[in-house]
């Protein structure tokens, strides 16, 4: 059975048919000009079945396509998807060279979590090359993309309305709906192991759909992955998210008080309160994206010169800025 929902009138939401967690929703908005935003992971959905999706739904044709943010599994079926349906592409401007797999091996979107995270592996020229040819022919698509449409803050494609949030990558947008008082969020929380850009891009863009949401009276939001939800508990979630960097920002200086200095490593079990195994396995030694989220959380509070950093024996580590203001 298909695990499509009904967000309102003319506004669907198809789950992808394997996990939610690594496969991203597609969404459907039914109008004059028919809207995907997204378009999923690798045949998740495929054409044929997504056209039977489409054909119960009463829709012949996809006019638009927007892609909320360029990670393979949002975007992975966008070449087939416009080929097919002749539909025009839209997404933010940072997005474009990389829809496009117009980057360099030196422009791979996960090199600063390997470098900080895995840095024997980042040191080798080899293994670097291997890993970058690697992605890019696993998540290119299938047709090349000749014309993309960029999108940048405050565009208007029909009712939906284009907010720059950039955090979880430096390309995410959010698309929201006041009419329907819809939010499509794309992945911010949680769906952010790790940040692409800075601590302070990821606060501004959680505050500016928090002031969306709230101003325009938002009911439903709906993320990139599993099913919409309503608005009064995620925007609650984000709230909570915010808090929760708070906290482990101070404890970091709470921490540096303490002990004089210390490495990011070393601040590692102390730093954030979810510490249950399977987490511990995945976030921390697995993919070290808590190594990474400290890593981010330091060089924020080294901007605001409330710390600093200086490398000895071959380890960077941290202290309180005794000038600090």
């Amino acid at each position: 059975m298909p695990k499509l929902f009904r967000v309102c009138k003319n506004v669907y939401t198809l789950l992808p048919r394997r996990s939610t967690f690594s496969n991203a929703n597609v969404n459907i908005i039914k109008a004059k000009e028919n809207i995907l935003i997204d378009t999923g992971s690798a045949n998740d959905p495929n054409f044929n079945y997504l056209s039977k999706i489409l054909s119960d739904l009463k829709i012949k044709t996809i006019d638009k396509i927007i892609i909320t943010h360029s990670h393979t599994d949002h975007c992975q079926n966008l070449g087939q998807f416009a080929d097919r349906f002749g539909a025009e592409v839209f997404a933010h401007k940072n997005a474009i060279p990389i829809l496009k797999h117009e980057r360099s091996i030196e422009g791979f979107e996960f090199w600063e979590l390997f470098k900080e995270a895995y840095p024997r592996i980042h040191q080798s020229y080899l293994i670097r090359r291997l890993i970058a040819m690697g992605y890019n022919y696993f998540s290119r698509s299938e047709k090349k993309i000749d014309k993309i449409i960029p999108l940048e803050e405050g565009d208007r494609i029909g009712e939906l309305e284009v907010l720059f949030v950039p955090g979880h990558s430096n390309d995410s947008i959010s698309l929201m709906d006041k009419t329907k008082k819809i939010a499509f969020t794309g992945d911010m929380i949680p769906w952010t192991p790790y940040i692409h850009t800075s601590i302070d891009d990821f606060r501004n863009s959680i505050r500016k759909i928090l002031d969306y949401a709230q101003r325009y009276e938002i009911k439903t939001m709906i993320r990139g992955h599993q099913r919409p939800i309503d608005a009064k508990i995620e925007t609650n979630n984000y709230r909570l998210f915010l808090e929760d960097m708070d906290k482990a920002e101070w404890r970091i200086l709470k921490l540096l008080k303490l002990k004089k200095e210390l490495t990011a490593r070393n601040m590692l079990p102390y730093v954030f309160t979810r510490t249950h195994f399977i987490h511990n396995l995945i976030y921390r030694v697995l993919m070290r994206t808590q190594l990474f989220w400290i890593i981010k959380y330091l060089q924020n509070l080294e901007d605001k010169h409330l710390i600093q950093s200086y490398e000895k024996e071959n380890k960077r580590w941290y202290s309180l800025n005794e000038n600090r203001s």
